[in-house]
């Protein structure tokens, strides 16, 4: 096969006409009197709308996935002497809102299989202080939320899901959004669908909750014939233009998500027939939106490294491979608060294999024929010594 370029494009979603043509039309509209980018009309309608998408009561609107889940823990009153447990395969927003908080971060180990949290070993580190506990919806892969609901209905330990790579996920047929206590989602320009940038959104099935994500994000206020603060908040508000390219995104989110659903499935099942290349466990029984498609390079049964396989990868066969996450205990404010790969042994040994191709909806069909190709001729490579 000729050997040609695959590129990582930087962002996930699917910027289309009908999101500049949103945007223009409400640029236009500041023209009239009492024009201004506050959260009317155009952010309760996308709350409403993705709340129903997502199978959940309610969702505030918030201007990134960390800052939903800074005011997830606050809702909950997670603070010093607290413990919240959580994988170390993620991105750093989600211990880092344990720690803005004073509580305790406690890490426990991943399911080999779908790289996410492992129920029972977070179940095995709850203790008395332990506050919460935090699954992350790795790649879009559901984490399991039976297993945890079991854990938080004989604990009392609540349960917030990172879902910054989940919109539009299912587990056993059922949308992820009302699971546990609340979810938080991420709309940052490589996720599957972006809001310009950045943005977020925070479920629940519970009125309380979302009354007071709703003050809290704006400054405490209660909004109603006469305004009141009700408490301290700030300003972690979504603004208008946002909103309205938060509702187009949502419309074709769906479709995004089968296309990288697709693509994913076509490269492991091509896959199959090479252990040196460890693919996703996808059942099928779920749904994953394959925000990234993670693979695993096999270092036990090829005499060669992670790095020596991204090599030839990268230069000889030009696939734009790369790394989500690396080991939370690598970076130095985790290191030097003391963690490290004992905290979590499954999860240090696949953070040493994981590396991810591209998997993006606009990709050729014949793109994948070729990562699949590169993917196997790299690995006749290492084994040839070349």
């Amino acid at each position: 096969m000729e050997i040609r370029e695959i590129p990582w494009t930087p962002l996930g979603g699917v910027y289309d006409q009908e999101d500049i043509d949103v945007v223009m039309k409400l640029l236009k509209a500041q023209e009239e009197r009492g024009a201004g980018f506050f959260r009317l009309p155009e952010e309760p309608t996308f709350e409403r709308a993705f709340a129903e998408h997502e199978g959940a009561k309610f969702a505030a609107a918030v201007n990134s996935c960390g800052t939903g889940l800074d005011l997830a823990m606050k809702v909950l009153g997670v603070g010093p002497g607290d413990e919240v447990i959580t994988t170390p395969l993620t991105f750093v927003a989600t211990p880092h809102c344990v720690v803005g908080t004073g509580a305790k971060v406690v890490f426990a180990d991943i399911d080999p299989q779908t790289y996410n949290l492992d129920p029972a070993n977070a179940e095995e580190k709850i203790t008395p202080r332990t506050k919460a506990i935090i699954p992350v919806h790795m790649n879009g892969m559901p984490a399991d939320v039976d297993a945890f609901a079991e854990i938080a209905a004989r604990t009392g330990v609540k349960i917030v899901y990172d879902a910054a790579h989940a919109v539009g996920v299912k587990f056993s047929g059922r949308k992820v959004g009302p699971a546990g206590d609340m979810s938080v989602y991420s709309f940052q320009s490589n996720k599957n669908m972006s809001t310009l940038g950045e943005g977020g959104m925070v479920t629940t099935d519970s009125a309380e909750y979302h009354a007071r994500l709703q003050r809290v994000k704006s400054f405490g206020f209660q909004y109603g014939k006469v305004d009141d603060v009700l408490e301290w908040g700030s300003n972690y508000r979504l603004n208008k233009l946002q909103s309205a390219v938060g509702m187009t995104q949502l419309q074709k989110v769906d479709e995004t998500n089968r296309s990288r659903h697709t693509r994913a499935r076509y490269v492991s099942e091509r896959l199959a027939d090479v252990p040196e290349v460890i693919a996703p466990a996808d059942d099928e029984t779920h749904f994953c939106s394959y925000h990234l498609y993670m693979l695993r390079f096999n270092d036990e049964i090829l005499n060669a490294t992670r790095e020596e396989f991204f090599s030839l990868l990268k230069g000889r066969y030009k696939v734009a491979v790369t790394f989500h996450y690396p080991p939370l205990w690598n970076f130095s404010f985790y290191r030097n608060m003391g963690y490290g790969p004992e905290d979590a042994p499954i999860a240090a040994k696949v953070l040493r294999q994981l590396f991810n191709v591209p998997v993006f909806p606009r990709m050729a069909m014949e793109d994948f024929e070729y990562i699949v190709w590169a993917l196997k001729q790299s690995v006749m490579d290492l084994k040839k010594g070349a």
